[in-house]
Formats: structure tokens, C-alpha cells, sequence
């Protein structure tokens, strides 16, 4: 690894914040009012990075038959939007690497193809969102990931280069991403990961089994 980092970058979902209960929850609502069969919300994490569509699909897998609606999409992102931060919390051990980072004068930020109007009120919602200067978010983009694109307008935004950068992410869209942008990858092993997937297929750089790992692999 580059011994000079000067930026790591996070994916949202998974990697910093467990989101998936509201998500779960907003999603349940809509098909109880339905009167479709609700979701177990463990087993939807494993759907979540696929966002909305990922989401809807497994709804539909779950009642053996097609709910992928737009109107359905629709209902469930404004439940979502309007319950985003009830039981949303920080991932085990996200504080205390932020806290190392900016105690060794490392920049940091988050690049998710999550929409702004939910991203900012979960940065809300944990009081840091005057602390994360470099946010991109997917309504900032022609292309999400695995596209680099908004990898590379955050180091923009950052004035670092692509090579002192790590990206973390939980899938494996994110380790594409970082490793098209020329980004140290980080594959997180802690994320919303099925037992199906495996992460070593992902051919990151490192992969880490929590947050904190990443401290010991910065001071190597």
C-alpha cells in the first residue's frame, strides 16, 4: 500500500451506517397496506446494495409474484424518505476510525449511489454532516458505481490523487469502482454480504473484517 494516504473514501450502505432496518421497515409498511407478505429484514440486507430495484425484487421473490411496479418503487421511497433515521446507526467501530483518521490529518468522505434527500438526513441524524466535506451522492452522477466517476469527483473535490486515495466498500460494484478510479481497495467484510458472496473473488486490495482493522493496515 501507498504509505502516503491522504483520503479514504466510504460507501454508505453497509459500510458506514446499517440502514437496512428503516429501509425494512418502509418497505414492510407499503406491502402490509398491500396486503402483500412482508419481508424478514435480515435476509433483505443481503438485497440492499442493489438499491430500490434489488429491494422491490426481493420483495417479489418473497410473494412469488411481480410487485416491481413504479408505483410500488415510488410508495416505498417516500415511506423510506419519510422514516429514514428512526433506527439507522453508525456501523460498530465507524467512530473510532473517523476519530484516528482526523487525528492523523487524513481527509475522508463518503461516495454512495444513494440519493442526497436521504444521505443528508442520515448525516443529520448522526451530527456529522458539516464534518463530511467530500459527499457524492447517485443524484450527482451520469453514471453510479461501478462507474469511478463519482470516486473521481470526490478526489476532485478533495485535491488528492487517485493513488493516496482507499475506497471501503461492502460490494463487490464498489471494489470496481475503486479499483477503475487507480484507488487502493478496501472490501468490507462486515457489510450486507451473503454467505453466497465471496468477497476474496473481488480481488480488493485488502479486505477487513471491521472497521477498525484499517487503522492497523494504516500504521504498517
Amino acid at each position: 500500500m501507498n504509505k502516503n494516504i491522504e483520503c479514504i473514501l466510504f460507501d454508505l450502505d453497509g459500510t458506514f451506517a446499517d440502514t437496512s432496518k428503516d429501509m425494512c421497515d418502509a418497505l414492510n409498511t407499503i406491502l402490509t397496506e398491500k396486503k402483500f407478505t412482508n419481508v424478514n429484514c435480515t435476509e433483505l440486507k443481503l438485497h440492499i446494495s442493489r438499491g430500490a430495484v434489488g429491494i422491490i425484487d426481493y420483495a417479489s421473490k418473497v410473494n412469488g409474484r411481480s410487485i416491481d411496479s413504479s408505483l410500488m418503487r415510488a410508495e416505498f421511497l417516500q415511506e423510506y424518505s419519510n422514516n429514514t433515521f428512526v433506527h439507522t446507526k453508525m456501523v460498530d467501530g465507524i467512530a473510532e476510525l473517523i476519530k484516528n483518521i482526523e487525528k492523523n490529518h487524513i481527509k475522508w468522505g463518503i461516495v454512495t449511489n444513494k440519493h442526497s434527500k436521504y444521505v443528508n438526513k442520515i448525516l443529520k441524524g448522526f451530527s456529522i454532516n458539516e464534518d463530511v466535506k467530500y459527499l457524492i451522492t447517485g443524484d450527482m452522477l451520469e453514471e453510479t458505481k461501478p462507474s469511478p466517476e463519482g470516486l473521481l469527483k470526490a478526489i476532485e473535490m478533495a485535491d488528492v490523487n487517485a493513488e493516496n486515495t482507499i475506497y471501503v466498500g461492502d460490494d463487490e460494484r464498489d471494489i470496481i469502482a475503486g479499483k477503475n478510479a487507480g484507488m487502493f481497495t478496501v472490501a468490507a467484510d462486515f457489510g450486507f454480504i451473503g454467505p453466497d458472496k465471496d468477497i476474496h473473488s473481488w480481488n480488493a486490495d485488502v479486505n477487513i473484517n471491521k472497521p477498525t482493522d484499517l487503522i492497523k493496515i494504516l500504521s504498517l
